[in-house]
């Protein structure tokens, strides 16, 4: 690490020394703030901008043009439907400056690309993030508040919310950054000890009590499995350890399991049968899918705007009752219209608000990663770089699966927390390439 450090004050640029600190400190910020997150991402952004037209950098960034274009199309998508809203005001912000994300995305690859140090320094923030946070939630379950004095959640078994305070969002944090923290062990040859990492983020996500995110760590699970050398002992401990806490706890278990049954249908309010009719994870969910479609089809191609299916979902409701008609009975489902900022769903959300473009350019993405994870686990050649970028992609895959509730795609923290992981992608994908 001291070597790192010496590097990093003797060898880089002032300029290159501040985005740097930036990174080092965007877990951390993602963590306790996303107003300063954000800020200090959109200043990395514009610094990333001047580096992108300076002559110096020009083979860096000429190596990802592909991609550039690539974002650059998907970011024209949500201009034109920023044009043709429902809400221009509503729309404008999000969809105007939404490239600022990106541009953190290529920013790290820069540092990457031109520091041999920077992936070591990416490590070094997120595990020490870990470590802060884990000791934050131990404080927390012992003495019933955190660092910050945030008391958990009662639910009524006590959810852990660490530094989060009353936002369930620490399973999700932990979850999202996990296939991009093994994919820097994995390329730093440091995977020696990665078993006590999974057990170590399903105790938090467990405590966390968030069903999706502890759905997605049993997909980032079952992936692992896939790659691993002994899967054998890890399998066994791992599963022996999420078998144990659902055994010793079982008000989690009737929230993780037996209520999700009874959400989905597959039980019904007595517990022990099938209700005979199934949902999409619940009528609430159900409802705010059947009405993501409904709003859609009006503004099929460009969509009603970013931010703005709360306002299209109203003015839905209006029409209904003014011309007294019922849109959604035509699925014969006994749903009702159901007004959110956005309808629990990635594809619906950007079906709805940015439109089939939109939903096609990320659908045919997510399509291409997985696949890309598909041939790594045929070729069966599971190097360290193979298996890092299997982990880069098994990120994206998490954050872009289609089949489960999820936050707002256009979040600026569920943005933050997607495209932070992206540059490492950019790299690995180009290396990847290079050594297969």
């Amino acid at each position: 690490m001291s070597k790192n450090f010496e590097y990093f004050i003797n060898n880089t640029t002032a300029i290159d020394k501040f985005l740097i600190t930036i990174i080092f400190f965007t877990p951390f910020l993602l963590l306790t703030s996303i107003f300063l997150s954000d800020f200090f991402v959109s200043v990395f952004g514009l610094i990333t901008i001047y580096l992108f037209f300076s002559k110096d950098n020009r083979i860096i960034f000429s190596q990802i043009k592909k991609y550039l274009l690539y974002f650059s199309i998907f970011y024209l998508i949500i201009i034109l439907s920023l044009f043709f809203s429902i809400s221009f005001e509503n729309s404008f912000l999000a969809s105007f400056f939404y490239f600022r994300y990106f541009l953190l995305s290529i920013g790290i690859y820069y540092l990457i690309v031109k520091y041999n140090f920077f992936i070591n320094i990416i490590f070094y923030s997120l595990f020490f993030n870990f470590i802060l946070l884990v000791f934050d939630c131990v404080i927390q379950f012992i003495f019933g508040f955190n660092l910050f004095g945030y008391p958990p959640l009662s639910d009524p078994t006590p959810i852990l919310t660490s530094f989060f305070n009353d936002e369930k969002k620490l399973g999700s944090y932990v979850v999202r950054l996990f296939p991009f923290f093994l994919a820097i062990i994995y390329y730093l040859k440091l995977n020696k000890y990665n078993l006590y990492l999974f057990i170590i983020v399903f105790v938090i996500v467990f405590l966390a009590s968030e069903r999706v995110a502890l759905f997605l760590f049993l997909l980032i699970l079952f992936f692992s499995i896939l790659v691993l050398k002994f899967k054998t002992n890890f399998t066994i401990i791992v599963i022996s350890t999420v078998l144990l806490l659902f055994f010793v706890d079982e008000s989690r278990f009737n929230k993780f399991a037996t209520y999700t049954l009874k959400q989905i249908g597959i039980l019904d309010a007595t517990w022990n049968q099938s209700s005979g009719l199934l949902r999409y994870f619940s009528k609430e969910h159900e409802d705010l899918a059947l009405t993501a479609l409904i709003i859609s089809k009006d503004k099929m191609l460009t969509g009603n705007g970013v931010k703005n299916f709360h306002l299209a979902c109203n003015l839905l409701k209006i029409n209904q009752k003014k011309n007294n008609i019922n849109y959604l009975s035509i699925y014969q489902r006994n749903n009702e219209l159901a007004c959110s900022t956005h309808p629990h769903n990635t594809y619906l959300q950007i079906l709805s608000e940015i439109g089939l473009f939109g939903f096609l350019f990320i659908l045919s993405f997510f399509i291409k990663i997985f696949f890309s994870n598909i041939k790594i686990l045929f070729k069966g050649n599971f190097n360290n770089i193979s298996i890092a970028y299997y982990y880069t992609n098994l990120g994206i895959i998490i954050n872009l699966f289609p089949f489960i509730p999820s936050g707002s795609f256009f979040n600026n923290w569920i943005s933050l927390m997607g495209f932070y992981p992206l540059g490492l992608w950019l790299y690995l994908n180009l290396l990847y390439k290079k050594i297969n």
